[in-house]
């Protein structure tokens, strides 16, 4: 009767596109690459490009995609352009290419509005280009072309955990449960009243239709208002410098530094070769159009180095392929290693289709860290992962080759296996190929990849570019306000703990942790953290290579209310 009962309740996972954290959301985001290919393609002329966005009456793709890929104006719904903004756009477009910028960018929401709720269509907008500043300008209509396509690994990672916790939340449910949404708040699968999110929605609506325009940005939710601040926001000298091992999207997060230092007032460094650089005197002044079209470069633009100790604020925003930070739940360059990786793993499994029964071992990077190859194995639907975070030995390979000798008595014949680098001294990556083409004899053979540093080039994926950007921005307002509450007597000086933080992503806040608090939680023998959040994923990618396995419960979502700006809280 309980499970009768059961039919009437409502379990949603959200996978439609205009939302900042459904399934399917980042895939879309994929065309912001598609944006590259038209920078590459027209940087021997001098072009304006009109592109027009999917999300009908929500403008948060066409304002992240506008951050992801620098463009120079963009329309949304939400927050429709004030009047006269003919002539505003016309004066940006034209500063722009005054600086010698070559291509101008301009996104249009498909459902884009003025200040009087009169439609901008992105016709519209190319005539006005046309007749006023007579530039040579091109409409670029994507349309459906963004719901199809490879999924990212992010979407497929999020897909996993939103279907987990959609299970859950139903068999905890009972008959007064009222229907609900699962979604994912920062880095938290949380769950939410469904008739809150349509209200919601409706009132996002009405505050459009009364043309309260900044409270339907705000109700939209945090992230949209986040992005659209790094869209539109003293006296000090700060210098930006990169530290560590290239990671694509570091060029994304210096952009947004630089651009937002400078509407704050402060005079803007750059710094070659890290605090080397800096002790060498490689710095200059870095300005406004100095950074234009680094949001999709991949590398180091800066290149960095080792530093020593200042008494000088200073703020670190994580950014390495290994995602092994303390403090962080992401890195910036994480997400375009595990793409790569995901889409490596997809092309060596359709090299497979025409040969049957055949395993493939893949080597993965990481150092310690088994971040890529623990989520590149869920993402790509691996039967295995190995990493130096959980011990394995002779007995679990042996159970891995049996469990791989039954799966090719099925349809899918195909095996794939992923290995962390640095997963084990013994259990090396020639070692367990050899030991699966020994064992799997007559059964299946054998091959082996090793990524390498592939798996750090490439252009940054959209999630990069705009993690970079929204946590490089809120780096440089904290950098702002640190300059102005230790200035005494004519200069800085700052040699508290607090002064020197590390900015990364906690569950669902984006925190300012001292980095002297974060001793306890490092390995430093292994440059890995002592605690990994992605560890309880582990079990789920291994019940879905069909082992079994428990899954742990103890941080599934609870429901919870809508969090709704102050305005709107009775």
């Amino acid at each position: 009767d309980h499970y009768l009962d059961l039919k009437k309740i409502s379990i949603g996972v959200i996978h439609l596109m205009p939302n900042s954290r459904s399934v399917h959301f980042n895939s879309i985001l994929l065309f912001v690459l598609v944006v590259d290919l038209l920078i590459l393609c027209f940087c021997s002329h001098q072009r304006t490009f009109v592109l027009e966005v999917m999300g009908r009456h929500c403008g948060y793709l066409a304002l992240v995609s506008a951050l992801a890929c620098g463009a120079d104006y963009v329309f949304i719904p939400e927050y429709p352009p004030e009047e006269g903004w003919e002539d505003h756009m016309c004066a940006r477009l034209s500063e722009n290419r005054a600086r010698k910028k070559r291509l101008n960018i301009i996104i249009v929401s498909e459902g884009a509005i003025d200040s009087f709720n009169k439609p901008i269509t992105s016709e519209q907008v190319k005539d006005l280009v046309v007749n006023r500043l007579g530039f040579d300008t091109r409409v670029t209509i994507l349309g459906h072309v963004q719901r199809g396509g490879t999924p990212s690994a992010f979407d497929r990672i999020l897909a996993s955990r939103m279907g987990v916790e959609a299970v859950f939340a139903l068999l905890e449910a009972t008959p007064e449960t009222p229907g609900c949404v699962v979604t994912l708040s920062g880095n938290l699968a949380v769950r939410l009243p469904l008739m809150e999110c349509v209200q919601m929605t409706q009132d996002v609506q009405k505050a459009m239709d009364e043309r309260r325009f900044k409270d339907a940005v705000e109700l939209r939710g945090r992230n949209s208002w986040v992005a659209f601040q790094c869209m539109v926001m003293s006296n000090f000298t700060v210098a930006v410098l990169n530290v560590g091992a290239p990671a694509a999207g570091m060029n994304a997060a210096v952009r947004s530094a630089v651009r937002l230092g400078i509407t704050e007032g402060h005079k803007m460094l750059a710094v070659t070769d890290g605090f080397e650089g800096f002790s060498r005197g490689q710095i200059k002044e870095i300005k406004w159009g100095d950074v234009g079209g680094w949001t999709g470069q991949g590398g180091s633009i800066l290149a960095r180095e080792k530093y020593e100790a200042f008494c000088i604020p200073m703020v670190m925003v994580p950014a390495t392929v290994s995602n092994n930070v303390p403090g962080s739940d992401f890195s910036i360059g994480a997400d375009t290693a595990l793409n790569t990786i995901t889409d490596t793993c997809d092309r060596i499994k359709l090299s497979a289709s025409g040969t049957k029964r055949r395993v493939f071992i893949i080597e993965t990077m990481g150092g310690y860290c088994g971040y890529l190859a623990n989520m590149g194995a869920l993402a790509a639907g691996a039967d295995a992962a190995y990493i130096f975070e959980e011990k394995f030995d002779i007995r679990e390979l042996q159970a891995n080759v049996e469990h791989l000798t039954e799966k090719m008595k099925t349809n899918i014949q195909r095996g794939l296996v992923l290995r962390n680098e640095n997963s084990s001294e013994n259990y090396t990556t020639d070692f367990i190929y050899q030991l699966y083409s020994e064992e799997g004899k007559g059964v299946f053979d054998c091959r082996k990849n090793v990524l390498g540093h592939m798996q750090q080039g490439g252009a940054p994926s959209p999630f990069d570019r705009n993690f970079g950007t929204k946590i490089a921005a809120k780096a440089l307002l904290w950098i702002s306000n640190q300059l102005k509450e230790n200035y005494r007597r004519g200069k800085v000086f700052a040699n508290t703990p607090e002064t020197v933080c590390l900015l990364g992503m906690r569950k669902r806040n984006l925190d300012f942790q001292p980095v002297i608090m974060l001793q306890d939680e490092t390995d430093f023998e292994h440059r890995i953290p002592k605690e990994q959040w992605w560890l309880k994923m582990r079990p789920l990618m291994k019940i879905l290579a069909k082992y079994k396995a428990s899954y742990d419960i103890s941080e599934s979502g609870q429901l919870e209310h809508v969090v709704r700006p102050k305005a709107y809280v009775a």
